[in-house]
């Protein structure tokens, strides 16, 4: 777990923190006006950002995952919820994270074997996710956890599977190149 604070101290880890805030709030925002429990949770393709860019820039996109949710809720659902939805879009980055790191040691080339691995894994990010956000805004008495739970959990587990098999392709290699590639020990 120290490396979800030591990317503070690199400027570019703190520039993937910047770019996945903004390109997760941005791709969040245009579908706060497609609510699916108005105030709480809306139709969301973006949530392949979590677990992709996880995949991709480690912890760093963990801490942008985080931020650019909260971004996108000062644009209609910023409640005391916001704090557990921060927290769930933190771990369920970090998670997607860690367990491709640990499951999947060769380049990716998305393989029948690492096509069922990802979706593995937006599943347990997904649900991660939808744990922390369905148990706080329950604790809060805003909404029912199953309830919550539930949207939250379909809608992240599809829309990161579907999305996520299809952006690795073509994102991979080219941030491979780039040497923005988080590994977990380099």
């Amino acid at each position: 777990m120290k490396d979800i604070f030591t990317v503070w101290g690199n400027t570019r880890q703190i520039v993937i923190i910047a770019l996945t805030a903004a390109i997760y709030a941005g791709m969040l925002i245009p579908f706060k006006a497609i609510p699916i429990v108005p105030g709480l949770t809306e139709l969301r393709p973006a949530n392949v950002v979590p677990v992709l860019f996880g995949i991709l820039f480690g912890p760093a996109a963990a801490w942008g995952s985080a931020i650019g949710n909260l971004i996108a809720d000062f644009f209609g659902t910023l409640s005391p919820g916001s704090a557990f939805g921060f927290v769930g879009n933190f771990f369920a980055s970090y998670t997607a994270c860690k367990l491709w790191h640990l499951m999947v040691k060769d380049a990716v080339i998305m393989d029948l074997r690492q096509t069922g691995i990802f979706i593995l894994i937006s599943i347990a990010a997904s649900f991660v996710c939808a744990l922390i956000i369905g148990f706080g805004v329950q604790i809060l008495g805003m909404a029912p956890f199953m309830v919550l739970f539930t949207i939250i959990f379909i809608n992240n587990s599809l829309m990161s599977s579907i999305l996520g098999i299809i952006l690795i392709k073509v994102l991979y290699k080219r941030i491979e190149r780039t040497g923005l590639l988080y590994t977990p020990h380099g």
